[in-house]
């Protein structure tokens, strides 16, 4: 039996519960309780009542029109989960699903069960991403009226003090970035109820990861653009004392607006800590990736770690594929360590030897003669974005003098 049914809105993801024992009133005017700021709204555009049955009653009030799934509806209509409501011409809404206490938290495999209410002003959607140790959900905060993206720590009561330790890191060390607007930045930090697990909540980047725009395309210039970008922001941690130490195509997020978001800071390193969870001879991150100096000794990284990475990800960028690639790790170690990959512009004739030499430069093996810092490497891509794709010049006409208009006061 259905307590609330969440609907959600498609374009900044506001999300609203509607309860079965009261209706919700849609609409651009203050006091709807589901407000859509478009004009192309009505004031109170339509009201939605839950069935018991986890189904959704739509009642059209507009002039514009209310449509499920394409077809506008005659004064009422029903949704089910998954159909999509569209009011007037642009604003679409998604039937997301049932929001029921009874139902139980947590599957067979202790994995939460979706959608529910996750803390009293928590909702989480869906799964968005992830890894051995933790899943990133799509929520919305009721409280702060805003759609997040919530890291759940899965491991529970089996962490290791040195696994929730650095789950806590990273949400305090990726919090302190907040005022850069390339890092996405930490809400809230917290355990979930039930079961006790670490969980943080953070912005939600609406887009994909860098690693998907690859795959979708995308031009040097533009790559050398979103790099530059990436490049700054991993700057801007090094001038306030973290090391990233885990750069890769899938901790960087692109919006639907070309901006950059830098996350998964889970292996970061404060340069000022005196008491470092890593230990000496543990290799931590992600090879293909890796700095020579990061594989033979993790305590021996600073920013010159994370340049490598920059510049193996700008190779990635180029040519569609990492510097090194294999399924022998200890051999594709030794090549890192060695130093022994091809040029970007060897392994693809189209690119430009220059951009292939900023790349080269980023990813000398000794530390000590690669690029020294984020922003020089910035400078250099932007340096060579600037000759290969200018920016159009704009011209102002002024109009001629006979044509001026006077007027006295």
């Amino acid at each position: 039996m259905s307590s609330g049914v969440i609907v959600q809105e498609q374009h900044k993801g506001k999300a609203c519960v509607c309860p079965t024992w009261n209706a919700v009133t849609v609409g651009r005017d203050g006091s709807c309780q589901f407000l859509i700021k478009s004009e192309t709204v009505s004031r109170k555009h339509c009201e939605l009542y839950a069935e018991l049955d986890g189904k959704l009653k739509v009642v059209d009030l507009s002039s514009q029109g209310t449509f499920i799934n394409g077809q506008r509806i005659d004064k009422e209509g029903v949704a089910k989960i998954g159909d999509e409501l569209r009011l007037g011409a642009e604003v679409r809404l998604k039937v997301i699903g049932v929001l029921d206490p009874l139902l139980p938290k947590r599957d067979q495999q202790g994995l939460l069960t979706l959608p529910q209410r996750l803390l009293p002003h928590l909702v989480i959607l869906s799964v968005v991403g992830h890894g051995g140790a933790g899943i990133v959900y799509e929520g919305y905060d009721e409280k702060r009226r805003r759609r997040v993206a919530v890291k759940v720590l899965i491991a529970g009561g089996r962490a290791t003090p040195e696994l929730l330790e650095r789950f806590k890191r990273e949400a305090m060390l990726q919090g302190s970035l907040k005022d850069y607007p390339g890092i996405v930045r930490v809400h809230e930090l917290g355990t979930l109820p039930d079961s006790g697990e670490l969980f943080f909540s953070m912005e939600f980047v609406k887009g994909g990861t860098l690693r998907q725009r690859v795959k979708d395309g995308l031009s040097h210039h533009e790559g050398a653009r979103l790099m530059a970008r990436i490049a700054r922001a991993v700057h801007y941690a090094h001038e306030h004392g973290i090391v990233h130490r885990d750069l890769k195509p899938g901790n960087i997020m692109v919006s639907e607006e070309d901006s950059i978001r830098l996350t998964d800071f889970g292996v970061c390193k404060a340069l000022e800590d005196t008491q470092s969870l890593t230990l000496t001879g543990v290799m931590m991150g992600t090879p293909n990736y890796m700095a020579p100096e990061q594989v033979e000794d993790a305590k021996r990284v600073g920013p010159p770690a994370d340049v490598y990475g920059l510049g193996a990800i700008c190779y990635h960028v180029l040519t569609g594929q990492p510097p090194f690639l294999g399924d022998d790790l200890n051999r594709m170690l030794d090549l890192v360590v060695k130093g022994e990959f091809p040029p970007p512009h060897q392994l693809d004739p189209r690119i430009d030897a220059e951009l292939s030499g900023v790349v080269m430069r980023a990813m000398v093996t000794d530390p000590d003669r690669r690029t020294p810092t984020g922003l020089q490497l910035a400078e250099e891509l932007e340096a060579w974005v600037k000759r290969v794709d200018p920016p159009k010049k704009v011209t102002l006409r002024l109009p001629p003098k006979s044509s001026a208009s006077s007027f006295t006061v």
